[in-house]
């Protein structure tokens, strides 16, 4: 049998339709191979921006620590000479009351002074968008109003005062208090809890903290955790919590109740 070629005139639109066919192809995959190419350059300048966004917070947040803990350097400078001026007015008041008028009146001074560089600093150190407040920092003596809040939640809670208290700072107060506060935030937060106790145990030299609660320990039981440990810690306290064998969560922090307060690492200038 014999085998006729075809003529050109029916090769030659084959040809070309293939050709075009191809070049269509090819600039198709060229088009989508662009498209990717212009994604995955968006996605990449989207990262690059946030990156510089974060690194020039974290600049912003190290020069404000920086000054903070310079402003800290004054305030303590002229809490310092208050004290002194303080000290030595009432000295030197019945023998020389000129002199310790004046005296007091350069500790007044070094006082205000103090209290401004304290409120600069507050304001260097707030964060953007949470307003400063004036209300008094909740004391020991707020409990009862936080009990009723948690109450109104659904928990039912008490509080035990064993010892017989003694006067403490008000910011050891403030941090006796947030400790309570947040243990029972945590059990409020982890579900089938029924009920929770406060216990305040004065012993001479330090204050204990203990909120225990009978809920069952989930993935939020140790949520807070790491503000009560540094909220005690600057102080010389410690924190521990942990699962009860017979079920529930226990949070204990024990105060000292003479300590001074611990300042945290040194920033790097």
């Amino acid at each position: 049998m014999w085998c006729v070629d075809p003529p050109a005139e029916q090769i030659l639109p084959v040809l070309v339709l293939l050709v075009v066919f191809g070049l269509a192809l090819v600039i198709g995959g060229l088009a989508r191979e662009r498209r990717l190419l212009l994604l995955r350059l968006r996605r990449e300048q989207d990262k690059l921006a946030d990156q510089q966004d974060a690194l020039a917070h974290a600049a912003v947040t190290e020069e404000r620590t920086r000054i903070a803990h310079e402003l800290h350097e004054v305030v303590a400078h002229g809490i310092s000479m208050m004290t002194l001026g303080v000290g030595a007015g009432r000295m030197i008041m019945d023998k020389d009351p000129v002199r310790a008028r004046e005296t007091l009146r350069l500790a007044e001074e070094s006082g205000r002074q103090a209290l401004l560089e304290l409120q600069r600093m507050l304001c260097l150190l707030r964060t953007e968008g949470s307003p400063g407040s004036r209300t008094p920092q909740p004391k020991l003596s707020d409990l009862s109003d936080l009990l009723s809040q948690v109450r109104t939640a659904g928990l039912m809670v008490d509080v035990i005062e064993d010892g017989r208290p003694v006067e403490i700072g008000l910011a050891l107060e403030l941090s006796a208090y947030r400790i309570v506060q947040e243990a029972l935030s945590n059990t409020l937060r982890r579900a089938r809890a029924n009920s929770a106790h406060v216990t305040l145990r004065w012993r001479p030299g330090f204050l204990d903290v203990l909120v225990r609660d009978d809920g069952q320990v989930t993935t939020t039981a140790t949520t807070g955790l790491l503000g009560m440990r540094e909220r005690a810690t600057l102080f010389g306290g410690t924190l521990e919590a942990e699962a009860l064998p017979e079920g529930g969560f226990e949070v204990r922090a024990r105060l000292p109740t003479a300590g001074e307060i611990r300042p945290g690492p040194r920033p790097s200038a």
